[in-house]
């Protein structure tokens, strides 16, 4: 009989909030003063943290030890309005949801 290995993956709310915790740990020594007073004024009214598939922004840092179905990437940004899409990005979180392997990187806005 083979034992069947099921790891559990961390839940999608759950990452952003991890994420978010990360953002917020590393924004004053990454981001511009201007783009922390922006961000900080205007992400409660249209800012938000979500989950996007996977882009190409991660082909430098993605190795064969990832496994990309246990990865997700959260984008932190601004929207011109709470209902558009973030169009003003301040990080990119690459993030393990596998609670037995973390890992997670950060690219921030330039």
């Amino acid at each position: 009989m083979t034992a069947t290995h099921n790891t559990n993956l961390i839940d999608e709310d759950e990452i952003i909030e991890i994420a978010y915790d990360l953002f917020l740990e590393g924004a004053m020594d990454n981001l511009e003063p201007a783009d922390q007073l922006i961000f900080a004024l205007q992400f409660e009214e249209c800012g938000a943290a979500e989950i996007v598939p996977i882009t190409n922004h991660w082909q430098m840092i993605l190795t064969n030890e990832l496994e990309l179905k246990t990865l997700s990437e959260v984008v932190i940004g601004l929207a011109k309005t709470a209902e558009d899409e973030l169009d003003d990005i301040f990080a990119r979180i690459l993030i393990s949801r596998d609670p037995k392997k973390p890992f997670h990187h950060i690219l921030w806005k330039n």
